[in-house]
């Protein structure tokens, strides 16, 4: 799949078992994940995940990545980390810096590419409420066959953290069928791995009443349903989320809380440091003022790659109003710069 087409989905990891193959129970060595779901114990075994029916047999259940991926999608090229397009076998740069402020942009096809760096957007809607909907509209802005259906996510001129130009995100409210609508922007040329330090810093605006679920994906698109960390908004308050397995969870205290100011810019800065185990940190600052700092699994896998940002509304599933968000100076890099 060409890199500009590769687009993220909501996670949801198990219950959807139907009858497969066989194996014995491995040793426990070779498990990457044992998980407890309604009843039912899965393990995770070279990539698949199996449905334990019996102390020493498991019965495949679907394959959740594939553990050659690395080999497959990625070249070492002068010293550098290069990620192979499995469609034309052209090479790009990895990043572990990224920055933007959507100056010199005036529209969606300005951004994405190779040079500016951005490779995807996101419009799940009403009007195009399923995969192969919104991936057939993306592909119609991009070859400038149409404009947007309902949701838009553009460079903007109506208003800026600085310069002139912020990214607006806007999303119609999802039909009742729908899990959630987005409208947002995204990288698939990052590379974080175990043990690195992630520091994303970001400003937004968000108008009254329009607020979206989530404002950040730091993603793996190498194993199914794109799991990864991010930014949420609950009770109005912001928050990280591990979207993988049990879904931990890292809040602001009660007692404490900080809510997210509407109708101003708001900056969020955040440090992961990445693993796939209890050592794993996660600490979120708002304004300059540290929110959350805890200790807790970051990582899906420890040997997952997180080559994916996505900003914007990333999801939005919070009552029958549309959601509209401003985005600028967005920084991601395994540095505090």
């Amino acid at each position: 799949m060409a890199i500009v087409l590769i687009v993220g989905v909501a996670v949801f990891f198990a219950g959807r078992w139907q009858p497969g193959r066989s194996i014995p129970m491995p040793d426990k060595s070779q498990v990457e994940l044992s998980l407890e779901h309604e009843g039912t114990t899965y393990k995770l075994v070279n990539g698949d995940l199996y449905r334990v029916t019996a102390p020493d047999q498991l019965v495949f259940v679907e394959k959740l990545y594939d553990t050659n991926f690395r080999t497959t999608n990625y070249a070492q090229k002068d010293g550098l980390i290069v990620r192979v397009d499995s469609d034309t076998g052209k090479m790009y740069p990895t990043r572990r810096h990224f920055e933007e402020g959507f100056e010199n942009a005036e529209r969606i096809t300005d951004l994405i590419g190779p040079d500016r760096g951005w490779t995807t957007f996101t419009l799940q809607s009403v009007k195009t409420p399923t995969i192969r909907e919104y991936n057939q509209l993306r592909g119609r802005i991009l070859r400038g066959e149409c404009d947007f259906a309902d949701n838009r996510v553009q460079p903007t001129l109506k208003m800026a953290h600085s310069g002139i130009r912020s990214l607006e995100c806007y999303s119609v409210a999802p039909s009742p069928k729908m899990v959630c609508a987005k409208a947002s922007l995204s990288t698939e040329l990052l590379y974080f791995v175990k043990g690195d330090d992630v520091w994303f810093s970001g400003w937004y605006f968000i108008p009254e009443g329009e607020v979206p679920f989530t404002l950040m994906d730091l993603e793996s698109t190498w194993i199914k349903e794109h799991p990864g960390m991010r930014i949420m908004i609950e009770d109005g308050a912001a928050m990280f989320e591990l979207k993988w397995a049990n879904k931990p969870k890292y809040r602001q205290p009660k007692a404490t809380r900080v809510p997210i100011p509407a109708g101003r810019w708001v900056n969020f800065k955040a440090c992961l440091h990445l693993s796939e185990a209890i050592d794993g940190r996660v600490e979120l600052w708002q304004d300059g003022v540290k929110l959350i700092d805890e200790h807790g699994q970051t990582l899906p896998l420890a040997s997952a790659v997180y080559d994916s940002m996505e900003i914007g509304i990333s999801a939005h599933s919070f009552g029958p109003n549309a959601a509209t968000i401003y985005v600028d100076d967005v920084t991601i890099s395994d540095k505090d710069r």
